[in-house]
Formats: C-alpha cells, sequence, structure tokens
C-alpha cells in the first residue's frame, strides 16, 4: 500500500502523519522541534523521524511563517525554526527523500483542509482565522487558496489599524490571539495572581469569574472586529475560526452573536453582511490533511 506523507513543522513538536487516498490517516507520530545552529542540520533531523519511505508516494509539508507557491520561506517565526528563513522547504526534503514535496504554510494548509473536506465545502469564498499564539489566516475562493503577489494574502495578525492613543500603527492579531487574552486580563488585575495561559481566563470566565468575563468579553469583541474587517474587503460567504478554542461551543456562539450585533452597529442598522461564522472541522489534523491535499493538487 503506498501513502502520502503529512509533516506539519511546529516550534513545539514536528506532527507526522500517513494517509491513504481519501485522506483517511492510517499512521501518526511525532518528534520535538529542536534547535539547530546549521539549515543542513535543520532539514536532516527532519527527515530522519520519516518512516518507512519506500511505502511514501509523495510528501506534503505545512510550516510557520509567510511561504511563498515556490514554497520559499520568506520570514521567521518561532525559535526553533527560524533556520528555515532563506531555505527553500521543496528542495531540502526533496533532496533528501527523492519523494515530490510541496509546501504551504500551516494556516492556508487549515484552510485548504475545510475547502476541500470541512465546513467551508462547496463554498465560492470563504476565510479561516486561526486563533493561537498569534492569528494565522487563510482566503481562498472555488479554486483554492488565494496567495497574492507576495504570498502575504490572508496573514490576518498583521491586519493594521491606528492606535490613536499611542500613535502606532498596531496590528489586530495582537488584539485577537489566546496571547491577547491573558494580556487583557492580566491588565484588569492588582495583586491576585496572574494568568499563564488562555485556558485559565476561559475556565474562570465559565465559573462567573468577574474579571474573567470583562477580560473574554473585551477579547471577543476584538475578534468580532477583526472578522468584520475580512469581511468588509472579501465578503466571504463563510469563514471559518481554528485553533484550539475553536473547539469551545460557548465561545464560537459568543463570537457569533457578538459579530452579528457589531455588523449592525457599524452599518447603523443595515444587514449588508451575511457571511456565516463558523468553527473549523479539523482541528487537530487539519494542518497535516491540508498540506497532503496540497501536495496531491500539485501533481494533478
Amino acid at each position: 500500500m503506498e501513502y502520502c506523507l503529512g509533516i506539519d513543522i511546529g516550534g513545539t513538536f514536528i506532527k507526522y502523519a500517513l494517509a491513504d487516498e481519501t485522506y483517511h490517516i492510517v499512521d501518526r507520530w511525532k518528534a520535538k522541534t529542536k534547535k539547530f545552529e546549521s539549515i543542513h542540520e535543520f532539514y536532516d533531523y527532519i527527515c530522519s523521524n520519516i518512516k518507512d519511505l519506500n511505502s511514501i508516494t509523495n510528501i506534503g509539508v505545512s510550516a510557520p511563517g509567510l511561504i511563498d507557491e515556490n514554497s520559499n520561506v520568506k520570514s521567521y517565526a518561532a525559535a526553533n525554526v527560524c533556520i528555515m528563513k532563506e531555505s527553500n522547504v521543496n528542495c531540502e526534503i526533496g533532496k533528501r527523500t527523492n519523494k515530490k514535496v510541496a509546501t504551504i504554510n500551516d494556516a492556508k494548509a487549515a484552510g485548504l483542509c475545510e475547502l476541500k473536506m470541512g465546513n467551508a465545502k462547496g463554498s465560492r469564498s470563504s476565510a479561516f482565522l486561526i486563533i493561537g499564539t498569534g492569528t494565522g489566516g487563510c482566503l481562498c475562493d472555488e479554486k483554492g487558496v488565494i496567495y497574492g503577489k507576495d504570498g502575504y494574502a490572508g496573514e490576518f495578525h498583521h491586519l493594521p489599524f491606528m492606535n490613536f492613543k499611542t500613535g502606532v500603527l498596531d496590528c489586530q492579531g495582537d488584539y485577537c490571539s489566546m496571547t491577547a487574552l491573558i494580556k487583557i486580563y492580566n491588565s484588569k488585575l492588582t495583586k491576585e495572581d496572574k494568568a499563564i495561559y488562555g485556558n485559565e481566563v476561559c475556565d474562570k470566565y465559565l465559573n462567573g469569574d468577574r474579571t474573567a468575563i470583562e477580560a473574554v468579553d473585551e477579547w471577543i469583541n476584538n475578534i468580532s472586529i477583526q472578522l468584520l474587517t475580512i469581511a468588509v474587503f472579501y465578503n466571504p460567504e463563510i469563514i471559518c475560526i481554528g485553533g484550539g478554542i475553536s473547539e469551545e461551543a460557548w465561545f464560537i456562539e459568543a463570537v457569533r452573536e457578538t459579530f452579528q450585533s457589531t455588523c449592525k452597529s457599524y452599518f447603523k442598522g443595515e444587514e449588508f453582511i451575511t457571511t456565516t461564522i463558523d468553527k473549523c472541522s479539523y482541528n487537530n489534523d487539519s494542518n497535516i490533511l491540508g498540506a497532503m491535499i496540497h501536495v496531491n493538487e500539485m501533481l494533478i
């Protein structure tokens, strides 16, 4: 039996999966991401953890950072993978495995997975907001991922706005990520223990903690503004939200309600925007499945 190999390169772990032609995952494993001084050692390490190359037909790679359509890594990402900048992933993994390789940004991979298999399937226009340490993103039309001239289309974290309090041009993602939630919550505390993780704040919110409720409400309002920005410049049929928090039904419902009220308020009661807000349906596997879909489409 021959399989497609998916590799999801993350700052903490490198995940691997084998899938058949229907994208059913038959095996998965992972290795801890290590920091290397040379790009050669880094890619040697990635390829050393691949199992049974003889059963693999091609390799789809999901990776962080700005990656163009030719698999060139254009930006730095997490500390353990920053060595990838200026490298060509397809070339580096391809020459070590002698397999066809195609690489796509991790958020774009998640969006492609949802477009082909998930909650955006059948849509002619869709967007995907992935909430994590930052806010990744992806834009799609009926054909697939939209890259833009520089591969920067869908980089929602960097949607700019003028902070008139500071006079600085800020990134919307800095107000909408899980990191932002922690900062918002901690900024409202005096002597109490500070939160370290976003799920701590969410747990307090669900248990009725007043400070956590204020923080989460402010955070969700920030997210609704980011969604409104996406809806105004692209007006997709659907925006799917991904990341671990998207698995929480209360969160999706709160975002949906706040987004609708924000739209109504912004347009002074007019209902111009009918974009649907939903969750991503392949959270844990979306990156790696999207990478496999991408490489298989490149072979057509």
